[in-house]
Protein backbone atom coordinates (compact mmCIF):
# COMPACT_ATOMS: atom_id res chain seq x y z
CA UNK A 1 0.00 0.00 0.00
CA UNK A 2 3.15 2.52 0.78
CA UNK A 3 4.48 1.86 -3.01
CA UNK A 4 0.81 2.47 -4.28
CA UNK A 5 0.58 6.00 -2.23
CA UNK A 6 4.02 6.88 -3.24
CA UNK A 7 3.54 6.14 -7.10
CA UNK A 8 -0.19 8.22 -6.95
CA UNK A 9 1.84 11.14 -5.91
CA UNK A 10 5.48 11.03 -7.79
CA UNK A 11 3.63 14.40 -9.73
CA UNK A 12 3.66 16.11 -7.20
CA UNK A 13 6.36 18.68 -5.97
CA UNK A 14 7.28 17.43 -3.02
CA UNK A 15 6.83 13.90 -3.28
CA UNK A 16 9.49 11.49 -3.09
CA UNK A 17 9.14 8.20 -5.37
CA UNK A 18 11.86 6.12 -3.40
CA UNK A 19 10.30 7.40 0.07
CA UNK A 20 8.64 4.08 1.59
CA UNK A 21 9.19 4.89 4.90
CA UNK A 22 6.46 5.44 7.88
CA UNK A 23 4.94 8.68 6.94
CA UNK A 24 3.91 7.45 3.64
CA UNK A 25 1.62 4.47 5.35
CA UNK A 26 0.02 7.38 7.47
CA UNK A 27 -0.69 9.86 4.92
CA UNK A 28 -2.92 6.83 2.69
CA UNK A 29 -4.47 5.57 6.20
CA UNK A 30 -5.31 9.48 7.12
CA UNK A 31 -6.68 9.57 3.31
CA UNK A 32 -8.70 6.63 3.52
CA UNK A 33 -10.42 7.80 6.88
CA UNK A 34 -11.24 11.21 5.19
CA UNK A 35 -12.96 9.20 2.11
CA UNK A 36 -15.44 6.95 4.80
CA UNK A 37 -16.01 10.04 6.68
CA UNK A 38 -17.57 11.42 3.11
CA UNK A 39 -19.73 8.19 2.37
CA UNK A 40 -23.42 8.73 2.47
CA UNK A 41 -24.66 7.51 5.82
CA UNK A 42 -27.57 7.83 7.79
CA UNK A 43 -26.68 7.62 11.51
CA UNK A 44 -24.31 4.51 11.43
CA UNK A 45 -26.00 3.05 8.38
CA UNK A 46 -23.92 3.19 5.45
CA UNK A 47 -26.57 3.62 2.18
CA UNK A 48 -24.89 1.40 -0.51
CA UNK A 49 -25.00 2.89 -3.83
CA UNK A 50 -25.65 1.05 -7.37
CA UNK A 51 -25.51 2.26 -10.98
CA UNK A 52 -26.70 0.39 -13.66
CA UNK A 53 -29.59 0.70 -16.73
CA UNK A 54 -29.08 0.01 -20.79
CA UNK A 55 -28.45 1.68 -24.02
CA UNK A 56 -30.43 0.45 -26.88
CA UNK A 57 -31.19 1.39 -30.58
CA UNK A 58 -32.69 0.12 -33.25
CA UNK A 59 -32.16 0.56 -37.14
CA UNK A 60 -35.89 0.69 -38.65
CA UNK A 61 -36.82 -0.19 -42.43
CA UNK A 62 -40.74 0.65 -43.15
CA UNK A 63 -42.82 0.23 -46.29
CA UNK A 64 -46.56 1.73 -46.08
CA UNK A 65 -47.36 0.43 -49.40
CA UNK A 66 -45.89 3.37 -51.76
CA UNK A 67 -43.46 5.18 -49.62
CA UNK A 68 -40.40 3.48 -47.94
CA UNK A 69 -37.84 4.69 -45.57
CA UNK A 70 -35.45 3.80 -43.01
CA UNK A 71 -34.80 5.40 -39.65
CA UNK A 72 -32.96 4.82 -36.39
CA UNK A 73 -34.04 5.08 -33.11
CA UNK A 74 -34.54 4.10 -29.25
CA UNK A 75 -37.47 1.13 -28.48
CA UNK A 76 -39.73 3.07 -26.66
CA UNK A 77 -41.22 5.08 -23.78
CA UNK A 78 -40.61 3.02 -20.53
CA UNK A 79 -37.95 0.53 -21.98
CA UNK A 80 -35.89 3.11 -23.47
CA UNK A 81 -32.38 3.80 -22.89
CA UNK A 82 -31.76 4.65 -19.29
CA UNK A 83 -29.68 4.94 -15.75
CA UNK A 84 -30.87 3.76 -13.08
CA UNK A 85 -29.74 5.04 -9.63
CA UNK A 86 -30.25 2.60 -6.43
CA UNK A 87 -29.47 3.04 -2.55
CA UNK A 88 -30.08 0.49 -0.16
CA UNK A 89 -29.64 0.43 3.30
CA UNK A 90 -29.86 -2.38 6.14
CA UNK A 91 -31.60 -1.17 9.79
CA UNK A 92 -31.78 -4.64 11.11
CA UNK A 93 -31.98 -7.90 9.89
CA UNK A 94 -35.47 -7.89 9.03
CA UNK A 95 -35.95 -4.15 8.16
CA UNK A 96 -34.08 -2.02 5.29
CA UNK A 97 -34.86 1.46 3.02
CA UNK A 98 -34.02 2.73 0.11
CA UNK A 99 -34.44 4.40 -2.84
CA UNK A 100 -34.58 4.41 -7.15
CA UNK A 101 -34.31 7.17 -9.52
CA UNK A 102 -34.42 5.83 -13.20
CA UNK A 103 -33.69 8.32 -15.99
CA UNK A 104 -34.65 7.25 -19.15
CA UNK A 105 -34.08 9.00 -23.08
CA UNK A 106 -36.43 9.69 -25.09
CA UNK A 107 -34.61 11.07 -28.20
CA UNK A 108 -35.73 9.16 -31.38
CA UNK A 109 -38.63 7.66 -29.15
CA UNK A 110 -40.34 5.51 -31.98
CA UNK A 111 -44.15 6.22 -30.99
CA UNK A 112 -43.47 10.21 -32.58
CA UNK A 113 -42.16 8.77 -35.98
CA UNK A 114 -44.32 8.53 -38.93
CA UNK A 115 -43.87 9.22 -42.65
CA UNK A 116 -43.16 12.72 -42.24
CA UNK A 117 -41.05 12.62 -38.91
CA UNK A 118 -37.99 10.80 -38.52
CA UNK A 119 -36.57 12.41 -35.25
CA UNK A 120 -38.95 12.48 -31.98
CA UNK A 121 -36.63 14.08 -29.41
CA UNK A 122 -38.25 14.61 -26.16
CA UNK A 123 -34.72 14.56 -24.07
CA UNK A 124 -34.35 13.12 -20.76
CA UNK A 125 -36.99 12.50 -18.57
CA UNK A 126 -37.36 11.25 -15.04
CA UNK A 127 -39.22 8.09 -15.21
CA UNK A 128 -39.08 6.91 -11.26
CA UNK A 129 -38.21 8.80 -8.34
CA UNK A 130 -39.18 6.78 -4.74
CA UNK A 131 -38.42 5.39 -1.68
CA UNK A 132 -39.16 2.25 0.35
CA UNK A 133 -39.24 0.50 3.19
CA UNK A 134 -39.22 -3.15 2.84
CA UNK A 135 -39.46 -5.76 5.77
CA UNK A 136 -38.79 -9.47 5.07
CA UNK A 137 -41.72 -9.97 7.16
CA UNK A 138 -44.25 -7.52 6.43
CA UNK A 139 -43.31 -6.68 2.40
CA UNK A 140 -43.08 -3.24 1.25
CA UNK A 141 -44.09 0.37 0.87
CA UNK A 142 -42.76 2.61 -1.71
CA UNK A 143 -43.84 6.32 -1.86
CA UNK A 144 -43.25 8.55 -5.29
CA UNK A 145 -42.74 7.97 -8.95
CA UNK A 146 -43.44 4.53 -9.14
CA UNK A 147 -44.48 1.59 -11.25
CA UNK A 148 -47.73 1.12 -9.61
CA UNK A 149 -49.15 -2.12 -8.85
CA UNK A 150 -50.56 -3.74 -11.79
CA UNK A 151 -48.12 -2.13 -14.21
CA UNK A 152 -47.36 -4.83 -17.41
CA UNK A 153 -48.30 -7.58 -15.07
CA UNK A 154 -49.17 -9.31 -18.25
CA UNK A 155 -46.76 -8.71 -20.47
CA UNK A 156 -43.96 -8.45 -17.86
CA UNK A 157 -44.45 -12.04 -17.46
CA UNK A 158 -42.38 -13.14 -20.73
CA UNK A 159 -39.39 -14.43 -19.48
CA UNK A 160 -38.10 -15.66 -22.88
CA UNK A 161 -35.61 -12.91 -23.39
CA UNK A 162 -37.52 -10.95 -26.12
CA UNK A 163 -39.78 -8.91 -24.18
CA UNK A 164 -38.58 -5.67 -24.52
CA UNK A 165 -37.80 -6.55 -28.39
CA UNK A 166 -41.74 -7.84 -29.48
CA UNK A 167 -44.64 -7.52 -27.14
CA UNK A 168 -48.45 -6.87 -27.31
CA UNK A 169 -47.60 -2.41 -26.90
CA UNK A 170 -47.55 -0.35 -29.83
CA UNK A 171 -44.12 1.07 -29.17
CA UNK A 172 -43.20 1.28 -32.95
CA UNK A 173 -45.42 1.79 -35.79
CA UNK A 174 -48.14 3.76 -34.11
CA UNK A 175 -47.44 7.05 -35.26
CA UNK A 176 -47.68 6.65 -38.97
CA UNK A 177 -50.65 7.81 -40.72
CA UNK A 178 -52.83 4.96 -42.67
CA UNK A 179 -52.78 5.03 -46.57
CA UNK A 180 -55.59 4.43 -48.51
CA UNK A 181 -53.36 3.68 -52.10
CA UNK A 182 -51.77 6.74 -53.18
CA UNK A 183 -53.57 9.32 -49.98
CA UNK A 184 -51.93 9.49 -46.91
CA UNK A 185 -54.88 9.78 -44.44
CA UNK A 186 -55.21 11.89 -41.22
CA UNK A 187 -55.35 8.80 -39.22
CA UNK A 188 -52.66 6.93 -37.44
CA UNK A 189 -52.48 3.23 -36.79
CA UNK A 190 -52.48 4.20 -32.79
CA UNK A 191 -55.95 5.62 -33.56
CA UNK A 192 -56.83 1.87 -33.99
CA UNK A 193 -55.37 0.84 -31.02
CA UNK A 194 -56.18 3.48 -27.78
CA UNK A 195 -56.03 2.95 -24.53
CA UNK A 196 -58.53 5.49 -22.59
CA UNK A 197 -56.94 4.43 -18.81
CA UNK A 198 -54.32 6.31 -20.22
CA UNK A 199 -55.58 8.32 -23.16
CA UNK A 200 -52.52 7.01 -25.23
CA UNK A 201 -52.21 4.84 -28.44
CA UNK A 202 -50.27 1.58 -26.24
CA UNK A 203 -52.47 -1.19 -27.98
CA UNK A 204 -51.80 -3.31 -24.60
CA UNK A 205 -50.51 -2.74 -21.22
CA UNK A 206 -53.53 -0.17 -21.38
CA UNK A 207 -52.47 1.48 -17.34
CA UNK A 208 -48.75 1.21 -17.89
CA UNK A 209 -47.14 4.55 -17.38
CA UNK A 210 -45.71 4.88 -14.03
CA UNK A 211 -47.09 8.16 -11.98
CA UNK A 212 -46.99 8.72 -8.40
CA UNK A 213 -48.39 7.07 -6.03
CA UNK A 214 -47.88 4.55 -3.03
CA UNK A 215 -47.18 1.00 -3.58
CA UNK A 216 -47.42 -2.28 -0.78
CA UNK A 217 -46.42 -5.46 -2.17
CA UNK A 218 -46.22 -8.55 0.09
CA UNK A 219 -43.57 -10.97 0.81
CA UNK A 220 -42.91 -13.71 -1.85
CA UNK A 221 -45.45 -16.56 -0.44
CA UNK A 222 -43.96 -19.91 -2.28
CA UNK A 223 -43.70 -17.77 -6.07
CA UNK A 224 -46.41 -15.90 -5.10
CA UNK A 225 -46.95 -12.06 -4.45
CA UNK A 226 -49.67 -9.67 -4.18
CA UNK A 227 -49.38 -5.91 -4.43
CA UNK A 228 -51.95 -2.52 -4.49
CA UNK A 229 -51.63 1.22 -4.95
CA UNK A 230 -53.13 4.38 -4.93
CA UNK A 231 -51.77 6.77 -7.50
CA UNK A 232 -52.73 10.47 -8.59
CA UNK A 233 -56.29 11.36 -8.55
CA UNK A 234 -57.91 8.58 -8.43
CA UNK A 235 -56.00 5.65 -10.07
CA UNK A 236 -56.60 2.31 -7.58
CA UNK A 237 -54.39 -0.80 -8.68
CA UNK A 238 -54.16 -4.36 -7.58
CA UNK A 239 -52.42 -7.63 -8.80
CA UNK A 240 -51.14 -10.96 -7.99
CA UNK A 241 -48.19 -12.73 -9.39
CA UNK A 242 -46.20 -15.99 -9.66
CA UNK A 243 -43.12 -17.29 -10.67
CA UNK A 244 -41.41 -20.58 -10.24
CA UNK A 245 -40.47 -24.01 -11.75
CA UNK A 246 -43.28 -26.70 -11.65
CA UNK A 247 -42.27 -30.13 -13.47
CA UNK A 248 -40.02 -29.45 -15.72
CA UNK A 249 -41.49 -26.23 -16.70
CA UNK A 250 -40.24 -22.82 -16.00
CA UNK A 251 -44.19 -20.83 -15.15
CA UNK A 252 -44.68 -17.06 -14.72
CA UNK A 253 -48.76 -15.43 -14.23
CA UNK A 254 -49.91 -11.91 -13.73
CA UNK A 255 -53.42 -10.24 -13.14
CA UNK A 256 -53.97 -6.88 -12.69
CA UNK A 257 -56.76 -4.33 -12.55
CA UNK A 258 -56.94 -0.87 -12.12
CA UNK A 259 -59.27 1.95 -11.92
CA UNK A 260 -58.94 5.37 -13.28
CA UNK A 261 -61.23 8.72 -12.92
CA UNK A 262 -58.54 11.14 -13.47
CA UNK A 263 -59.35 13.25 -16.41
CA UNK A 264 -56.04 15.20 -16.75
CA UNK A 265 -53.94 11.76 -15.94
CA UNK A 266 -52.40 12.55 -19.50
CA UNK A 267 -53.08 16.22 -21.14
CA UNK A 268 -54.67 16.69 -22.80
CA UNK A 269 -58.27 15.88 -21.63
CA UNK A 270 -60.56 14.46 -23.77
CA UNK A 271 -63.69 14.11 -21.83
CA UNK A 272 -65.57 15.79 -18.54
CA UNK A 273 -65.26 12.61 -16.91
CA UNK A 274 -63.47 9.72 -16.71
CA UNK A 275 -63.89 6.16 -15.42
CA UNK A 276 -61.81 3.72 -17.36
CA UNK A 277 -61.34 -0.09 -15.61
CA UNK A 278 -58.69 -1.83 -17.04
CA UNK A 279 -58.10 -6.10 -16.13
CA UNK A 280 -55.24 -7.62 -17.75
CA UNK A 281 -53.98 -11.37 -17.51
CA UNK A 282 -50.59 -12.84 -18.68
CA UNK A 283 -48.96 -15.67 -18.89
CA UNK A 284 -45.34 -17.95 -19.46
CA UNK A 285 -44.41 -22.01 -19.67
CA UNK A 286 -40.97 -22.60 -20.68
CA UNK A 287 -40.27 -26.28 -21.35
CA UNK A 288 -37.11 -26.19 -19.48
CA UNK A 289 -35.49 -29.44 -21.34
CA UNK A 290 -35.97 -28.23 -24.93
CA UNK A 291 -36.43 -24.96 -24.49
CA UNK A 292 -39.90 -24.68 -26.21
CA UNK A 293 -42.05 -21.70 -24.81
CA UNK A 294 -45.42 -19.67 -25.23
CA UNK A 295 -46.62 -16.50 -24.01
CA UNK A 296 -50.07 -15.05 -23.63
CA UNK A 297 -51.76 -12.07 -22.66
CA UNK A 298 -55.07 -10.06 -22.23
CA UNK A 299 -56.30 -6.90 -21.91
CA UNK A 300 -60.06 -5.62 -21.55
CA UNK A 301 -60.85 -2.21 -21.09
CA UNK A 302 -64.58 -0.90 -19.88
CA UNK A 303 -65.11 2.94 -20.02
CA UNK A 304 -68.58 3.31 -18.79
CA UNK A 305 -70.55 5.13 -21.42
CA UNK A 306 -68.15 8.26 -20.69
CA UNK A 307 -68.14 10.13 -23.69
CA UNK A 308 -65.57 12.31 -25.48
CA UNK A 309 -65.57 16.41 -25.57
CA UNK A 310 -67.71 15.96 -28.88
CA UNK A 311 -70.30 13.28 -27.18
CA UNK A 312 -69.51 10.11 -28.58
CA UNK A 313 -68.93 7.24 -26.35
CA UNK A 314 -65.89 5.43 -25.70
CA UNK A 315 -65.57 2.58 -26.56
CA UNK A 316 -65.34 -0.89 -24.75
CA UNK A 317 -62.30 -2.78 -26.13
CA UNK A 318 -60.38 -5.43 -26.16
CA UNK A 319 -56.83 -7.23 -27.30
CA UNK A 320 -54.97 -10.27 -26.97
CA UNK A 321 -51.11 -11.66 -28.18
CA UNK A 322 -49.79 -14.32 -28.53
CA UNK A 323 -45.63 -15.52 -28.70
CA UNK A 324 -44.24 -19.33 -29.31
CA UNK A 325 -40.88 -20.23 -29.97
CA UNK A 326 -37.64 -21.73 -28.64
CA UNK A 327 -34.84 -20.78 -26.74
CA UNK A 328 -31.63 -22.34 -26.81
CA UNK A 329 -27.90 -22.40 -26.26
CA UNK A 330 -26.28 -23.44 -29.33
CA UNK A 331 -23.29 -21.48 -29.51
CA UNK A 332 -20.81 -20.40 -26.82
CA UNK A 333 -21.78 -16.37 -27.29
CA UNK A 334 -24.91 -17.46 -25.26
CA UNK A 335 -28.66 -18.36 -25.29
CA UNK A 336 -30.33 -17.62 -28.93
CA UNK A 337 -34.35 -17.16 -29.44
CA UNK A 338 -36.54 -17.59 -32.06
CA UNK A 339 -40.16 -16.48 -32.20
CA UNK A 340 -42.97 -16.09 -33.85
CA UNK A 341 -46.08 -13.29 -32.44
CA UNK A 342 -49.71 -12.08 -33.21
CA UNK A 343 -51.86 -9.73 -31.60
CA UNK A 344 -55.37 -8.13 -32.02
CA UNK A 345 -56.62 -5.24 -30.60
CA UNK A 346 -60.65 -4.62 -31.38
CA UNK A 347 -62.57 -1.99 -31.22
CA UNK A 348 -59.47 0.70 -29.33
CA UNK A 349 -61.09 3.69 -31.55
CA UNK A 350 -59.72 6.71 -30.56
CA UNK A 351 -61.22 10.54 -29.89
CA UNK A 352 -60.42 11.07 -33.73
CA UNK A 353 -61.64 7.49 -34.96
CA UNK A 354 -65.25 8.44 -33.65
CA UNK A 355 -64.67 11.56 -34.86
CA UNK A 356 -64.30 10.56 -38.33
CA UNK A 357 -66.83 8.23 -38.14
CA UNK A 358 -65.45 4.59 -37.00
CA UNK A 359 -67.78 2.63 -35.53
CA UNK A 360 -66.01 -0.47 -34.61
CA UNK A 361 -62.37 -1.75 -36.09
CA UNK A 362 -60.19 -4.76 -36.26
CA UNK A 363 -56.73 -4.23 -35.47
CA UNK A 364 -54.32 -7.69 -36.49
CA UNK A 365 -50.31 -7.48 -36.29
CA UNK A 366 -47.61 -10.66 -37.11
CA UNK A 367 -44.26 -11.03 -36.86
CA UNK A 368 -41.47 -13.04 -36.32
CA UNK A 369 -37.90 -12.40 -35.22
CA UNK A 370 -34.47 -13.80 -33.89
CA UNK A 371 -32.34 -12.92 -30.70
CA UNK A 372 -29.03 -13.48 -29.99
CA UNK A 373 -27.72 -12.63 -26.54
CA UNK A 374 -23.58 -12.19 -25.82
CA UNK A 375 -22.98 -13.28 -22.41
CA UNK A 376 -19.63 -11.98 -22.27
CA UNK A 377 -20.77 -8.75 -22.66
CA UNK A 378 -24.49 -8.40 -21.24
CA UNK A 379 -26.07 -7.59 -24.33
CA UNK A 380 -28.83 -8.82 -26.98
CA UNK A 381 -28.40 -8.41 -30.85
CA UNK A 382 -32.26 -8.78 -32.64
CA UNK A 383 -34.16 -8.29 -35.96
CA UNK A 384 -37.58 -8.60 -36.34
CA UNK A 385 -40.05 -8.42 -39.23
CA UNK A 386 -43.57 -6.80 -38.23
CA UNK A 387 -47.06 -6.66 -40.72
CA UNK A 388 -50.06 -4.86 -39.37
CA UNK A 389 -53.77 -4.34 -40.87
CA UNK A 390 -56.66 -3.23 -39.96
CA UNK A 391 -60.31 -2.98 -41.36
CA UNK A 392 -62.65 -0.16 -40.03
CA UNK A 393 -66.19 0.16 -40.09
CA UNK A 394 -68.64 2.76 -40.26
CA UNK A 395 -65.64 5.64 -41.21
CA UNK A 396 -66.83 4.99 -45.08
CA UNK A 397 -63.35 3.88 -45.78
CA UNK A 398 -62.00 1.65 -48.43
CA UNK A 399 -58.97 -0.98 -48.08
CA UNK A 400 -55.93 0.31 -46.06
CA UNK A 401 -52.63 -0.72 -46.98
CA UNK A 402 -50.49 -2.89 -44.80
CA UNK A 403 -47.16 -1.15 -43.19
CA UNK A 404 -44.51 -3.07 -42.93
CA UNK A 405 -41.20 -2.94 -41.15
CA UNK A 406 -37.93 -4.75 -40.38
CA UNK A 407 -36.19 -3.63 -37.44
CA UNK A 408 -32.40 -5.09 -35.92
CA UNK A 409 -31.26 -3.31 -33.03
CA UNK A 410 -28.97 -4.34 -29.88
CA UNK A 411 -29.00 -4.04 -26.09
CA UNK A 412 -25.98 -3.65 -23.41
CA UNK A 413 -26.72 -3.59 -19.67
CA UNK A 414 -24.39 -1.78 -17.38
Amino acid sequence: MCAIAAFTSAGAPSAKAADFGGDCCADLEERVAELEATTVRRGTRQVSITISGYITKQVMAWDDGVESNVYVSDIGPTQASNLRISGNAKISADWSAGFLVRLQDLNNNPMGLNQFNDNANLGLNTQMSFWYLQSKTFGKVSVGKNALASKSAAMFTDLSGTQLIANYVLFDGNGFFLRQDETLLKLRWGDFAYCYSQQRPWGGDCDGIVMEGVRYDTPNFGGFSFAASYGKDDDVEAAARYQGDVGGFKLALGLGYSSNTDSQIQPPPISFQKHSEYFQAGGYAQHLATGLFLHAAYGSEDNNNETIFSGLTEPDTHHWYLKGGIRRQWNALGHTVLYGEYGKYLDQLSPAALNAGATGSEFARWGFGAAQEIDSAAMTLWIKYRQQGVDIAGAGLGDIEDFRYVTAGGLINF
